[in-house]
């Protein structure tokens, strides 16, 4: 009986045995980029890589069974967007089939995501096969800023309208973000449409470290006599003196009833454009240091065969300045007759430095047109600039110490002839 209870008991851990799987594969070896890395189970050692920069698995198993249909996956962990962005950071090999006793190794990809978190994150490795227990391991990566040459990323451009008129300007926002472990200084961005030979551009001081910025509001006009079709619109941006990225757009341009109708002679100075039988005529671009004026003359030229009535404003200058137009934001033109009303552009003291581009808007009746305009802003040097008030106290100060000092003298010279006169009258005995 006791030898049956006994054989019975062989029998179930037997079968237990059998309904247990088995580790089957054993992960021998892992290099990255050419460097082997180190488990955490046997060594804290971290390996420093960048953000965007791809990782190049070569994962070595060895068989201590015979396995069928096994796999091997890479994949890193803690990304706040994996489930967005999976292909990056997992990867899987084909299934393969291994002898009991042999090795073989594989490769496998990651790319380390341009928008993960400068932090320690876990790359873990597993393997297993159809009927036997996965293993993993666990390795340490210490994931740093972006190289210095792409640490600029575009992360938005906003072209508006997307279908434009030609002679009518589009608006263009960028937003940009710095991946560097540093702040950038000294960004220029440039908006351009090469095939039509325009550009503007924009400048900002600096960006810090894992912060996005918008540059302002750029605008480009295009030109009244493009032909109609698509256009690619280039984002240039530069920076860290020989550091650049781009990015390309595309626009689709509608051709202009008024071309070949503009009235009045175009030159380098003026920015002339035509509405109807209206020549409108003002310098595209005048120069100014911070926290000082400049005036845009604006001559309204209306040829129609009667008097017109227009409307001035602007934008697209409200935060780096305070525009206004004089004498009247609204003027009524005779017919035959030009009148001049002036634009007064007054900069903020802290306004960034480079061209600054904004919009003149002029509408009659149901007729609109928009003018870019540009501002050079220049530095402010102490000292430079002129306060009149100032010095025409310095001359007051000074007329009057220079009166008192002839008086002075004047007195000197009167008590001298005095003396002189008293002298002479005195009797000689």
């Amino acid at each position: 009986m006791k030898t049956k209870l006994i054989v019975l008991l062989l029998a179930f851990l037997m079968l237990g045995a059998g309904l247990v799987s088995a580790v089957n594969l054993k992960i021998t070896s892992l290099e990255a980029n050419g460097h082997t890395l180190s488990s955490t189970d046997t060594s804290s050692t971290s390996q420093d890589y960048k953000r965007g920069q791809a990782l190049d698995l070569y994962v070595c198993v060895e068989a201590l069974a015979t396995v069928t249909d096994a796999q091997i996956y890479a994949d890193i962990t803690g990304y706040t967007y994996a489930k967005d962005d999976p292909t990056k950071i997992s990867d899987m090999t084909d299934t393969f089939d291994l002898i009991s006793g042999h090795s073989d190794c594989f490769d496998l990809k990651l790319e380390v995501p341009v928008n993960i978190d400068k932090d320690y994150f876990k790359l873990r490795i597993r393997s297993d096969d159809r009927n036997g227990t996965s293993v993993d391991e666990t390795y340490q990566l210490y994931l740093k800023g972006i190289d210095r040459r792409s640490a600029v990323e575009i992360k938005d451009v906003t072209l508006d309208p997307q279908e434009i008129i030609a002679g009518r300007a589009l608006t263009g926002k960028i937003k940009v973000k710095n991946l560097w472990d540093s702040t950038i200084k000294d960004l220029k961005l440039t908006l351009s449409v090469p095939e039509l030979n325009i550009k503007v551009s924009e400048y900002m001081d600096e960006i810090s470290t894992d912060q996005s910025k918008t540059f302002e509001e750029l605008l480009l006009r295009i030109p009244e006599c493009t032909k109609a079709g698509k256009y690619d619109v280039t984002v240039l941006v530069e920076f860290d003196e020989y550091s650049k990225t781009e990015s390309t757009q595309t626009i689709d341009v509608v051709s202009s009833d008024t071309c070949g109708t503009s009235a009045g002679a175009n030159n380098n100075n003026n920015n002339n454009n035509a509405q109807g039988k209206t020549t409108i005529t003002v310098p595209n671009m005048q120069e100014a240091a911070q926290g000082t004026s400049v005036v845009y003359p604006i001559v309204i030229a209306n040829d129609a065969s009667t008097s017109q009535t227009y409307t001035l404003s602007v934008s697209g200058a409200s935060t780096w300045s305070t525009a206004r137009i004089d004498p009247s934001s609204v003027v009524v033109v005779p017919s035959g007759q030009s009148k001049t009303t002036y634009l007064y552009l007054s900069t903020n003291k802290d306004s960034e430095l480079g061209d600054k581009v904004f919009t003149l808007n002029v509408e009659s009746g149901t007729e609109s047109k928009s003018i870019p305009l540009v501002a050079k802003i220049t530095q402010s040097q102490a000292g430079s600039s002129t306060d009149w008030s100032s010095f025409r106290k310095a001359l007051e100060i000074g007329l009057i110490v220079l009166v008192i000092i002839l008086i002075i003298v004047g007195l000197i010279i009167a008590f001298g002839k005095m003396k002189d006169n008293k002298k002479e009258s005195e009797p000689y005995y």
